[in-house]
């Protein structure tokens, strides 16, 4: 199975929304894929994709301090931290959801590691490069960025690049993407849009950190008791949830997941 890496180099775009859809995009194929996040966590040792899925979420964290690899005398334990991210890709099955951080630390690990070398040379699975972007001009400066410090610059192996539309902002209408076109041109290159979430639900989903795919399959009587609201609230909301799920599947699907 492939590797598919969630990304952006800047937050608020909506990656962790995205990679939550895409994981459960998979499982609705009863794909067995592995959630792993290597963003902050917080207190509890949790990402935030990993407050949505406690359980399920193999944290990396973000990278070894550089104190540590004083009071180890080794400049090579931050490289060695990220060899565990290598035994996913050299496996597959995985989605990663990557921290805007934690990118360059990958960037340079992968290239001392040789890592597309190693992958080629093993016939590992593909790499899917999932890039999210708000319709903003430096977010979209941000993506192809991304693309160029990844794809172009040669650290990993990346068999498609997926560009997502998050909508959330806006319309993309007179956003000019020539720039992503032009940075993964002579690669596969695809665009799909996430609409914008009007459901009343989602607010409660962020501050609950309750899986979409959890609400998707609860009744409105559950909801309305868990988020404390009316039952025509949770009723609407659960409608519109559905109705914006199925197109974000749709979306997924045309790119394969």
């Amino acid at each position: 199975m492939k590797t598919y890496i969630c990304a952006a180099y800047a937050g608020g775009q909506g990656k962790t929304t995205l990679a939550q859809m895409v994981f459960s995009a998979l499982r609705k194929r009863d794909l067995a894929y592995k959630l792993v996040a290597a963003d902050f966590t917080d207190g509890t040792g949790h990402s935030k994709i990993g407050k949505f899925f406690p359980s399920k979420v193999l944290e990396l964290g973000i990278g070894s301090a550089l104190g540590s690899s004083k009071s180890e005398n080794d400049a090579n334990a931050p490289l060695r931290y990220w060899d565990r991210f290598g035994g996913l890709l050299l496996t597959g099955g995985a989605v990663l959801d990557l921290g805007a951080n934690v990118v360059p630390q990958l960037v340079q690990w992968a290239h001392h590691r040789r890592v597309t070398h190693i992958m080629q040379q093993r016939n590992s699975p593909e790499i899917d490069l999932i890039v999210i972007t708000k319709p903003e001009t430096h977010s979209i400066e941000n993506v192809s960025t991304l693309i160029e410090d990844v794809v172009v610059g040669g650290a990993l192996p990346v068999a498609n690049i997926i560009v997502v539309k998050n909508e959330v902002g806006g319309s993309f209408e007179g956003q000019s993407l020539s720039r992503i076109e032009k940075a993964a041109a002579g690669r596969s290159l695809s665009f799909v849009s996430i609409p914008r979430c009007t459901s009343e639900l989602w607010p409660h989903l962020e501050r609950t950190f309750t899986p979409v795919e959890e609400a998707l399959a609860a009744t409105e009587n559950d909801l309305a008791e868990k988020f404390g609201i009316e039952i025509w609230s949770a009723y609407a909301g659960l409608m519109d949830l559905k109705t914006w799920s199925d197109e974000v599947y749709a979306q997924l699907g045309r790119v394969g997941i």
